[in-house]
């Protein structure tokens, strides 16, 4: 059997494509709110990213320049990921670094992350897929709904998750990541607006890594699009406890016009 490239999308968890099963999509949610309050405040933004990776969550024009910011709805959801790709024949996990998806600069980080980290021979490790097949790549392309659903319940009960590079490392990966995406802030509801790397507007925020006190790299089965039966097994960094910032963009945006 050839080797399998899981051509799932990941819409980053975010967008309108990605919204779960029966749920509204907070993280969308957030991206309208944020930007409607903004424009009602006179500030020039761009429409919603919703699944578009390219495009950040919040673009800001000053006249001709367009500040990016990256938004989070909450501190638990997945600051970035990647898929995993099958090896049929050798009965393992692994990268494809050929297919177009990786040749993006975003991809590139996180491939490097995975190597950094050996996540994939840690997820091998971890999963025993040479014992466990997942079924996902056993599937054929025209199989049903039924078939599916089948090996989608399969898996879930089979793949569970794992936490690695505990510590402050990861969050440091959140923004070399970004910043590979010219992005260098983030808001996240409830914690206030960081700088990622550095700060080319002096907003005065704090920076993002430095308020992480813990964060990871979670490999985990994860629904796409359930009522289709479709699924990843996947690496995303994860951040576990942030310090507040003292500024915000649902307090006080009087430092956007300065």
């Amino acid at each position: 059997m050839p080797k399998k490239v899981d051509t799932e999308p990941l819409y980053d968890g975010e967008g309108i494509f990605a919204k779960p099963e029966g749920k509204s999509n907070k993280g969308f949610e957030y991206e309208v709110y944020l930007i409607k309050s903004l424009r009602n405040q006179g500030f020039t933004v761009s429409d919603p990213a919703g699944p578009d990776s390219a495009k950040a969550d919040l673009e800001l024009t000053k006249g001709a320049k367009t500040i990016k910011f990256e938004l989070k709805e909450k501190l638990s959801a997945d600051f970035s990921q990647m898929n995993f790709d099958f090896d049929t024949t050798r009965r393992e996990f692994y990268i494809d670094k050929t297919k177009p998806s990786a040749q993006k600069d975003g991809a590139k980080v996180m491939i490097g992350i995975a190597e950094q980290y050996s996540i994939i021979p840690k997820a091998n490790a971890h999963w025993k897929p040479k014992k466990n097949m997942p079924a996902k790549f056993m599937l054929k392309p025209n199989s049903s709904l039924k078939e599916r659903m089948v090996g989608y319940n399969l898996d879930q009960k089979r793949f569970k998750d794992k936490y690695l590079g505990q510590g402050f490392g990861p969050a440091q990966e959140v923004e070399k990541y970004y910043n590979a995406k010219d992005t260098y802030y983030i808001q996240i509801k409830g914690k206030g607006l960081y700088y990622m790397g550095k700060d080319p507007e002096k907003y005065g925020c704090p920076r993002f890594s430095e308020s992480c006190a813990d964060s990871n790299i979670r490999i985990r089965f994860k629904p796409n699009r359930k009522s289709e039966g479709r699924w990843s097994f996947l690496m995303a960094l994860k951040i576990a406890s942030l310090r507040p910032s003292p500024m915000d963009l649902d307090k006080d945006t009087s430092f956007l016009s300065s």
